[in-house]
């Protein structure tokens, strides 16, 4: 016979029948800043922020119905999808003053240059920022093709960063408002009859 963890289950949000349960989409959410990591695991070996010139932050979506949402079980050990990075290479250098002005204004008192220099990263975590997330199109085991968003950068609440969602099986970028035109628009139906097979005419 089944088992269910109770705990578990009375701790879940019962899903709603008339389709209202979403889907984290790509867009600008405000986020909060969980962990800072100094090295971490990658396909190609470890970086670290030593060798690397680069920390990674992990955030978490603060406020809204997704709030919370990388907390789930899913996302352990997925930190790359809700990281976004914060690196003093020389040619980062545009990025990293973009980083420390979208920390600054999302936390009125926060010196986030002050905090880098003294080396102390947990002075990140806490804080509060807007993040980008793009979107990356995947089809699952089921035939189903959904779009998984990642976190990209830091932005600035007067910034309109452009959000794109990586085609699958391409290098093709495109913006997430003409995905979602490309998503919406009809199918072409048969030219010259039927959409249908004789034997399929569904009347």
């Amino acid at each position: 016979m089944p088992k269910l963890d109770m705990k578990a289950y009375e701790a879940a949000e019962e899903s709603k029948a008339d389709g209202g349960d979403k889907r984290m989409e790509p867009g600008v959410y405000p986020c909060i800043i969980t962990g800072v990591q100094t090295e971490w695991e990658t396909r190609n070996g470890t970086k670290s922020a030593k060798n690397d010139q680069c920390v990674r932050l992990i955030v978490d979506v603060e406020e809204g119905e997704f709030a919370g949402e990388f907390q789930r079980d899913f996302y352990q050990g997925r930190e790359w999808i809700h990281a976004v990075y914060m690196s003093w290479k020389p040619k980062a250098l545009g990025l990293l003053k973009h980083t420390f002005a979208s920390f600054d204004e999302a936390n009125p008192g926060f010196d986030s240059m002050a905090a880098f220099e003294s080396d102390k990263w947990t002075l990140f975590i806490g804080k509060k920022c807007l993040v980008s997330f793009n979107g990356n199109e995947r089809t699952n085991d089921r035939g189903y093709t959904n779009v998984n968003v990642r976190a990209d950068r830091l932005v600035k609440s007067t910034d309109k960063p452009r959000i794109t969602v990586q085609l699958e099986g391409s290098d093709e970028k495109i913006t997430w408002d003409e995905y979602r035109e490309r998503k919406a628009a009809p199918k072409p139906s048969t030219v010259g009859g039927s959409a249908y097979d004789n034997d399929e005419v569904p009347f």
